[in-house]
């Protein structure tokens, strides 16, 4: 700035002017040019290379407006015009606050948005035939042109939003995928699949579709037609097996891998017979988390998680994983890159058998989550409110207020005392604002990145006096980091938390409907344990040492239906199966309504509060995603499982069971003890002998006597 001087020479003073130096406006902003048509992008103005706030423009137009790009001067979010404005750019300006203004500008390039896939029709293509695709969409140009199976077919161009493609379906069964690539704009972000059907003549490396065909029959004689219950109807039995009893050590040790891993082994079975419960507990605990690599794409990621949960050492670990995965629930859905999912999953692995605390502290500033429930720039002066609502309802105390033993505290009307209402919610909002992303900028905004946790800004701060749960007051003039500190012993304290993660562990591990007692025995051990509050090694010892986990009383309220995950890993482990490359098979899971990595929603695939169909009084959390269709969906991925319809994904060997199906009652009793542990019912076994004796052929026979098992007895925990 220019200043006044005062020099002399002896006798005469002479005022000067000093010279001038201006101050300086930048603007930082997220991303790299050009930047895409819609595409949201984080401006940061800089004056004199110090962050502030400023008041944003768009050509000279102070908020811009739909054709130049809209620009939010409280947050510095600019959100470009979805139409290309005049000269492919913006000049986006930013001006300080105060009586002598001081702008900078910027110009920002933009390019067209690549084109996108909404509908594709038909989806099934017949073998060996022309075919005609109508592909529907948006950002369509005459020299778009459409990919089928990689590779690009004749294409015409229709309008902005259709596209014709022609061409010749492939020779084998299976799925297809479908994208539009322009030279200019780039690739459809969707893969859409079709899929070619009415081929007969069988192909080396079966594909699997994305809506199963119905069940398959390998041979001429009849295939048993999958039904939506787990219990087969009973039939009168022909010719009666003789029903060896049980072996209680057995039952027992494979109940309790039931509840502990992924599914009883044959070699895991021996190793709890000859150790003992307690001692494979230790081992279990203390054993190397499975490596969990950088992957590169999100199919990468998913592989290998599928393959941890598959063959990984640390089963328990990896059971501890996934009912974590159903609590603090992201999706790809949000999240549709690796490593926008990868800081979520890496978080998971590190505490699976931490301390509760470390692990929320965590998951709150893990940008995974930061992005998914908009903690990430939730910022002054409209913090986003999703993750302070989630933190409670599902992540820590529910939404109304419990006794130690799950039961519901209860007003003098009999009404159940909610735990929050929405000021509560407001007021957490407010505490858990002002966190960023890591990137460039160490004082301001940075957009989306995902190499480390949320960063404070205390500039983008609610420094306002908050109240929280249970009377706790945040004094005015806190930093980001003091009021976050705040919230999560706010949380970690509160009393609704150990009965809450009690019955959320008891209901992922052993049964949906635990009594109170057991409710409270594991609670008190999350309260008030040896190893102190929140610790989930101890918290999870209580809940698989339990006597109601151990004890083998069966009947039809205690257990739970195996999920898509746990039933179809847990066939795969019982018979030796082998993950070779299950990229397709994700696809048969998406349509059973649990495709790994894709929660439709924060809660989760199924809700823990769903209630047993015909008998409101029972949770039973499952049931949502096993509707009839659905159930008959699942018995088919089970069918083509064991059919080897499925090998080059996974591969399992039914040898065995071919070889002992000449002799009915062998082949239903090795069925039993390998998949059943002894434990089949009486129903199931009458339903076997009659479907057997109708057919001779030994590989029918024993296909038959699998399958029927592994949609009845063996699809639930009991």
């Amino acid at each position: 700035m220019r200043g006044i001087s005062m020099w002399c020479w002896a006798p005469v003073c002479v005022m000067m002017a000093s010279p001038s130096f201006a101050a300086t406006v930048t603007i930082e902003a997220s991303g790299s040019a050009p930047y895409q048509l819609g595409e949201k992008i984080w401006l940061l103005g800089k004056l004199d290379g110090v962050g502030q706030h400023m008041n944003f423009a768009v050509n000279g137009i102070p908020g811009g407006n739909a054709t130049l790009g809209t620009v939010n001067s409280q947050n510095g979010e600019y959100l470009a015009p979805t139409i290309m404005p005049p000269g492919n750019a913006v000049t986006i300006s930013a001006t300080t606050d105060g009586a002598t203004p001081v702008t900078g500008s910027r110009v920002f390039t933009l390019r067209l948005a690549a084109p996108a896939i909404s509908s594709v029709a038909p989806l099934s293509l017949q073998c060996g035939q022309a075919y005609t695709l109508t592909v529907t969409g948006l950002r369509y140009a005459p020299k778009s042109v459409v990919w089928v199976s990689g590779k690009a077919v004749s294409t015409t161009y229709v309008s902005g939003t259709s596209l014709v493609a022609k061409g010749i379906a492939g020779q084998s069964n299976g799925g297809i995928g479908i994208k539009v690539v322009d030279p200019v704009t780039g690739t459809s972000a969707e893969n859409y699949q079709a899929r070619v059907v009415g081929c007969t003549t069988p192909t080396p490396t079966p594909t699997p579709t994305p809506t199963p065909t119905p069940t398959p029959t390998p041979t001429p004689t009849p295939t048993p037609t999958p039904t939506p219950t787990p219990t087969p109807t009973p039939t009168p039995t022909p010719t009666p097996t003789p029903t060896p009893a049980p072996d209680a050590a057995l039952v027992a040790a494979a109940r309790f891998l039931d509840q502990t891993t992924f599914g009883a082994t044959p070699t895991e079975l021996a190793r709890v017979r000859s150790i003992g419960q307690a001692a494979w507990l230790n081992e279990q605990f203390a054993m190397p988390a499975s490596p969990m690599p950088v992957a590169g794409s999100l199919n990468e990621l998913s592989i290998n998680w599928y393959r941890n949960m598959a063959s990984g050492k640390d089963q328990l670990r990896q059971r501890m994983i996934f009912a974590l995965s159903q609590l603090f629930v992201i999706s790809a859905e949000k999240n549709p890159y690796a490593n926008e999912m990868q800081p979520w999953l890496t978080t998971l692995h590190n505490h699976a058998f931490g301390n509760f605390k470390n692990l929320l502290r965590e998951m709150t500033l893990n940008p995974s989550m930061g992005k998914y429930l908009d903690m990430g720039n939730s910022i002054l002066p409209s913090p986003n409110e999703n993750y302070a609502r989630e933190v409670m309802q599902l992540f820590t105390i529910g939404t109304y207020m419990m006794n130690e033993d799950g039961s519901a505290q209860r007003d003098r009307f009999g009404d159940t005392i909610p735990t929050y209402d929405q000021a509560a919610i407001g007021e957490y909002a407010r505490a858990l604002s002002g966190w960023t992303y890591p990137g460039n900028s160490a004082t301001g905004i940075n957009w989306e990145k995902f190499t480390g946790p949320l960063e404070p800004r205390d500039a983008y701060h609610d420094k306002s006096a908050k109240t929280l749960l249970n009377g706790t007051h945040l004094l005015a003039g806190q930093t980001a980091v003091q009021d976050y500190d705040a919230v999560m012993d706010n949380l970690f304290q509160h009393p609704n938390l150990p009965p809450f993660i009690a019955t959320r562990l008891i209901r992922a591990f052993v049964t949906s409907n635990p009594s109170p007692a057991y409710i409270g025995r594991v609670a008190a051990v999350f309260a008030r344990g040896p190893q102190g509050r929140g610790n989930l090694a101890a918290t999870l010892r209580a809940v698989l040492t339990d006597p109601e986990a151990r004890a083998d009383n069966v009947d039809s309220s205690r257990g739970q239906l195996k999920d898509p995950m746990l039933h179809t890993l847990g066939l795969v482990r019982a018979l030796n199966g082998q993950v070779l490359d299950p990229t397709n098979l994700f696809w048969n899971y998406s349509n059973v309504n649990q495709q790994i990595l894709r929660s439709p929603s924060v809660f989760n695939f199924y809700s823990p509060l769903t209630r047993l169909p015909g008998s409101p009084a029972l949770y039973g959390p499952e049931f949502q995603i096993y509707a009839p269709s659905l159930a008959v969906l699942r018995a088919n991925l089970s069918y083509d499982l064991l059919a080897g319809n499925l090998s080059s994904m996974i591969k399992i060997d039914i040898t065995p069971y071919v070889n002992a199906a000449p002799n009915v009652a062998t082949l239903i009793n090795l069925v039993n003890t390998n998949l059943l542990s002894g434990r089949m019912t009486p129903a199931t076994r009458d339903a076997l002998t009659t479907s057997i004796a109708a057919t001779a052929d030994p590989r029918q026979r024993a296909l038959t006597a699998l399958y029927l098992a592994a949609v009845s007895d063996f699809a639930v925990h009991q």
